[in-house]
């Protein structure tokens, strides 16, 4: 039957999301392939090793920013979330307690970050960018208030199996921890949006918020949920960072959101909602990733390394908007 044929829109993005991916995956090999010829140290276990831990982290937001950007929202109290965190997980543990005590303590905090910007943006229908860079502010306050704008170090945890440490410096069959939970996240990240009634909800939140309120979804408690799942990833990664840095730090994460929302849309996501593959996502951590690892290699200042996320994010955004205005002609 004709009606079963996909239209030609549909047809049309299917192939724009290919055509994504590849671009992608061509990108990464054209990186690799320059950076391989001009650093001798690129393609070293070591180096590779390195190049993994640095992009774990990101990796874990963008997961979570993943799906807040499908909702049709957006987090930027990542880096805060990373920072209050850190703080409170490393004074429990510095003050002697279990780590067990402490890595709960951290999971609350992101619970809570979490919950107050879903009900800022569900409940008080505040603008997700409004409501998330308040938090961020807020939080970051927060972590320095908590810290005294000191560290808490962590030398030493009690007996515990597994100690502290390899939630960001242990090795697993040979692969560091992080990567390890890196890859768990995102396959649950990819099972839950490819295979749940909640994934389904969320492209149809992002993609026609009437239709969907329509069709009887609860859009409040959703937005509300994504929120809080980025909240709880970003304590995730904080607590990571803080076994990683043996040290509760008030300025650590710097920076996350930005490079979190960068994969994400480099990755296809559309900051209009309904519209993003973790998959992709993945590709474009691995990108930035490679990008960043061979200009540290070459030498280049971390200041250029931003200069160039930024231009990759200015660009991604523009690919986005004419790919959206193209759509609704």
């Amino acid at each position: 039957m004709a009606g079963d044929k996909p239209h030609g829109g549909e047809l049309f993005a299917k192939f724009d999301g290919i055509m994504e991916r590849l671009g992608l995956l061509v990108s990464l090999v054209l990186l690799v392939i320059i950076f391989s010829n001009v650093s001798r140290f690129f393609f070293t276990l070591d180096n590779i090793s390195n190049m993994l831990l640095s992009i774990a982290l990101i990796g874990i937001t963008a997961s979570g920013m993943t799906i807040v950007i499908i909702c049709g929202g957006v987090d930027l109290s990542i880096s805060s979330n990373i920072a209050l965190t850190g703080v409170i997980v490393g004074s429990i543990l510095h003050a002697g307690n279990p780590q067990w005590a402490g890595i709960l303590a951290g999971l609350g905090v992101g619970i809570l970050i979490g919950f107050l910007n879903g009900v800022s943006v569900s409940l008080f229908n505040i603008t997700p960018l409004i409501a998330t860079l308040a938090s961020m502010i807020i939080v970051k306050g927060l972590a320095f208030i908590y810290s005294h704008g000191t560290s808490f170090g962590i030398y030493g945890t009690v007996p515990a199996f597994p100690d502290f440490g390899f939630w960001g410096r242990g090795i697993m069959f040979g692969i560091p921890t992080p990567v390890i939970l890196l890859f768990f996240v995102m396959l649950i990240t990819f099972f839950v949006l490819r295979k749940t009634v909640f994934g389904r909800e969320l492209y149809a939140v992002g993609g026609n918020e009437e239709a969907a309120r329509v069709s009887g979804i609860k859009i409040k408690q959703l937005k509300a949920v994504t929120y809080i799942i980025s909240g709880v990833l970003s304590a995730f990664a904080g607590i990571i960072l803080a076994s990683r840095l043996t040290a509760g730090v008030p300025t650590a994460g710097t920076g996350y959101e930005m490079n979190a929302v960068a994969a994400v849309v480099l990755g296809g996501a559309s900051l209009n909602g309904g519209k993003g593959k973790i998959e992709d996502t993945f590709l474009a951590v691995l990108v930035l990733g490679v990008l960043s690892n061979g200009f540290v290699l070459l030498g280049y200042s971390t200041f250029l390394q931003d200069v160039a996320r930024g231009i990759i994010l200015l660009l991604s955004v523009g690919i986005d908007e004419m790919r959206n205005r193209r759509a609704s002609k």
